[in-house]
């Protein structure tokens, strides 16, 4: 078992203290708290592929190509296609913070 010291303000701390109690444990608490971001997490990278699917079926082309392209400068830079470079990333932001709760 690894131990973890979280240095918090004292109303932050008693926030904490009640949510121990109110989970009944501390290893409950936050696999409830890494539970619910994993699942927010899944739920936005969900919405955000039904955005990328229809930029996909619109321009024939997938996103990571897509995006490999605009970064390349070899895209022009419309409304759309800043829009779906910017889904594109954040989604994998998403992922990314998802592997690491994982």
């Amino acid at each position: 078992m690894t131990q973890i010291t979280l240095e918090l303000q004292n109303e932050i701390a008693a926030k904490m203290n009640n949510l121990v109690q109110f989970f009944g444990s501390k290893e409950l608490l936050f696999s409830s708290f890494i539970e619910f971001h994993t699942k927010k997490l899944k739920r936005e990278i969900a919405s955000m592929q039904e955005d990328l699917d229809k930029y996909e079926q619109n321009y024939k082309m997938n996103s990571s190509e897509f995006f490999n392209q605009f970064e390349k400068g070899k895209l022009e830079d419309s409304k759309d296609f800043i829009l779906w470079s910017g889904i594109y990333e954040m989604q994998l932001s998403c992922k990314q913070k998802l592997q690491k709760l994982l």
